[in-house]
């Protein structure tokens, strides 16, 4: 039996270039800490101050955090996004409120409205021509504030898991018209801030609570994370309240530390930012050239996202590919996509093992296409972002009587689980809403390519005892 260290050390000596999380990249030259960790790992001990009730050391950060955020607090997260998007739902709304949530928001966003019993109406993002969401617009916001009264809060992720950010401004602006406050899950946006490359940061743009994961895209530690309280839209009492609920009581020290210095080296070297971004815009030119494999648009210029619509393999089979043969680990893939993820920690030598091995599988799709006249393409179709229709709040799916079926039987039903593919994280089924056979081809999609689906077991999906 293989121990978690012996993989460790497997990983630490293994050939694999990491276009993945965590930012740091396991690139141990940009921070000393990274190589000292089991020499300071401790809890609260005298002298160390209290992430609960910060009045030393820990205030001291906090404070040099609002004035690089200008906001009105910044608290540290060491449960990383996932505890900051239950704080923030958890200080805005109270048990059995409606709010408006984006539906590709991360599964943690459904958690918390699973646990507060909260009642939520759904924004579609609109899905583009390679079958990626796209931002929430002013617009769609507008159109179901006119609709739905009593809504407490609303939350949305921007950017994306593929770099595509949302209106931020706009939306904040409309929202607040009808004392809205908004919650930004800006997970993948840590390092906005420090390029003019980037988007805008939701911290900069209206929203009232931004959430970062500073381990996604910074040199950080997994598990590090940012909550930025922008506006006076809930008490500083209450979101500490909040934050000490659903964050260890024993928070790491070395995860604290490394917050600190991933702070402390980005916003003192914004050089790392404009040599990352220089590297990246000379990469991404190169992609761009492929025949067959396209660079999909992003607004964050960090994410690259590779499109295999217009070729005969899948995104899981073109990861197995870069993980296999050419010892690239990716991100995520999905159906007809791939996703690379890049830092200020990236070498230009993992850029380059990353053209030439795009090269190469390209021109191999092209000798394929060439000798093969039966040639048979992706079954690529566009599709809007599906509507499941909600017959109940997740937390009262939740607490029904509940069995297993064969998935491909399931239509009607009503969900138990959560079904979703993971990374993302975005639910293809959440509790309460029904199964669909849209729901049900897109799992069978999902098993035909061996893509792990979590919520199945051995094809059986959990409904509520009852058809509608």
């Amino acid at each position: 039996m293989t121990s978690i260290y012996d993989k460790l050390k497997q990983l630490q000596y293994g050939e694999e270039y990491p276009f993945h999380m965590p930012g740091h990249k396991r690139n141990l030259k940009i921070d000393p800490l990274l190589d000292e960790i089991a020499k300071v790992d401790i809890t609260e001990i005298t002298g160390f101050d209290d992430l609960h009730h910060p009045e030393e050391m820990i205030r001291d950060l906090m404070d040099n955090l609002k004035q690089i955020y200008g906001t009105e607090e910044s608290y540290l997260l060491v449960n990383s996004s996932t505890a900051g998007n239950l704080s923030a739902i958890a200080a805005l709304c109270k048990i059995g409120d409606k709010i408006l949530v984006a539906r590709n928001c991360h599964k943690s966003v459904y958690h918390a409205i699973e646990l507060l019993g909260l009642d939520p109406v759904y924004i579609y993002p609109e899905v583009d021509e390679d079958g990626i969401c796209e931002g929430i617009t002013k617009e769609q916001v507008e159109a179901v504030i006119k609709e739905e009264k009593m809504i407490k809060a609303m939350v949305l992720v921007s950017p994306t898991y593929e770099g595509r950010v949302s209106d931020i401004r706009g939306i904040s602006d409309v929202l607040h018209q009808y004392d809205i406050p908004l919650i930004v899950d800006e997970a993948h946006g840590a390092h906005f801030i420090y390029h003019e490359a980037f988007p805008e940061s939701a911290v900069s743009t209206g929203a009232d609570i931004v959430i970062q994961s500073l381990h996604k895209t910074l040199p950080a530690m997994t598990q590090t994370g940012l909550l930025h309280l922008c506006t006076d839209c809930v008490s500083k009492e209450m979101m500490q309240k909040k934050l000490s609920i659903f964050q260890s009581s024993s928070p790491s020290y070395v995860l604290m530390s490394s917050i600190e210095q991933c702070i402390h080296i980005c916003d003192g070297n914004r050089g790392y930012f404009q040599q990352y971004c220089e590297r990246l815009w000379i990469l991404r030119e190169k992609l761009e050239k492929l025949q067959h494999i396209q660079l999909v648009r992003t607004d964050d210029i960090g994410k690259l996202v590779f499109s295999v619509k217009n070729t005969m393999i899948s995104g899981e089979k073109l990861f197995e590919i870069l993980r296999d043969q050419y010892h690239l680990e990716m991100e995520m893939s999905e159906l007809y996509y791939v996703i690379a993820m890049t830092s200020i920690c990236d070498t230009q030598e993992g850029y380059d093992r990353l053209y030439e091995a795009m090269t190469e599988i390209d021109q191999m799709i092209d000798l394929e296409k060439k000798q093969n006249k039966n040639h048979i393409q992706n079954n690529f179709k566009k599709m809007n972002f599906h509507k499941n229709r909600k017959a109940m709040k997740p937390e009262e799916a939740t607490r029904r009587k509940r069995c297993q079926i064969d998935y491909k039987q399931a239509e009607g039903m009503i969900a138990a689980e959560f079904v979703f593919l993971y990374p993302p994280g975005i639910p293809l089924v959440v509790p309460g809403e029904v199964i669909d056979d849209h729901a049900i081809h897109k799992i069978s999609q999902y098993e035909q390519n061996d893509m792990k689906v979590i919520g199945l077991d051995n094809h059986k999906i959990y409904i509520i005892d009852e058809r509608i």
